[in-house]
C-alpha cells in the first residue's frame, strides 16, 4: 500500500513540476474593455434575473475570445456587465489570442467563464491547447486567463496527460566573413 501512494505522490510532484516549468500563457487582456457580439439561433432574456440564454449555433465573440457552443448562458451583475458565460456543448469549443503570442484553444462538453475570476473551467473530456507551449488533457481543467496557471484531473478510468513543447532554438547566426585587407 505504501508504494502505492508513493508512486502516486510521486506522479502528482512531477505534475506539479511540470505545471510550474511551462511558460505562462495569459489570455489578452485588452480583450475584457471589448463587447461581447452573439449570434444564436435563439435566445430568451430575463433582464430581472440578469440572464441570457442562447441555444442553437451559439457563437460569442468579445476580441480576440471566441466560443462555439450547442448552448449559452451569459449572466449579468447588477451593473449589467458580463459576469459569468457557460457554454455547453458536443464539444464547446473557446479560443482566445496569448499576450505572449499564439493561440489558446479548448473544447470540453462544457466551459465555465467567470470574468470576476478571470477562470475557465472545463469539464468533461477537457482539451486545452496552446500554441507553442503545450497540450493538457484531463475530465476537469482549471485555466486561469490572467496568470496563464493550469490545474487539472482525471476521472476514476484515468488522469491527465500533457504535452509540453521545448522552447525554440534560436538560429544559429552566420559567422561573419574576413574583410580583405
Amino acid at each position: 500500500m505504501s508504494t502505492l501512494r508513493s508512486r502516486a505522490s510521486a506522479s502528482l510532484s512531477l505534475v506539479a513540476l511540470l505545471a510550474l516549468a511551462a511558460p505562462a500563457a495569459q489570455a489578452l487582456k485588452s480583450d475584457a474593455d471589448q463587447p461581447l457580439e452573439v449570434a444564436a439561433n435563439h435566445f430568451a432574456t430575463n433582464q430581472n434575473k440578469h440572464l441570457t440564454i442562447l441555444t442553437g449555433a451559439v457563437k460569442l465573440t468579445r476580441g480576440t475570445m471566441k466560443g462555439e457552443s450547442d448552448k449559452g448562458t451569459v449572466y449579468q451583475n447588477d451593473d449589467d456587465e458580463i459576469s459569468r458565460v457557460v457554454l455547453e456543448g458536443k464539444p464547446a469549443r473557446m479560443q482566445q489570442q496569448l499576450d505572449g503570442g499564439g493561440l489558446m484553444r479548448a473544447t470540453a462538453a462544457n466551459i465555465d467563464y467567470d470574468t470576476d475570476k478571470s477562470t475557465a473551467i472545463l469539464t468533461g473530456n477537457a482539451v486545452v491547447i496552446q500554441e507553442g507551449r503545450g497540450e493538457f488533457r484531463g475530465e476537469r481543467i482549471v485555466y486561469n486567463t490572467e496568470s496563464g496557471e493550469l490545474t487539472g484531473e482525471g476521472n476514476s478510468g484515468g488522469g491527465i496527460t500533457m504535452k509540453m513543447q521545448p522552447k525554440p532554438k534560436a538560429e544559429p547566426k552566420p559567422a561573419a566573413k574576413d574583410k580583405p585587407q
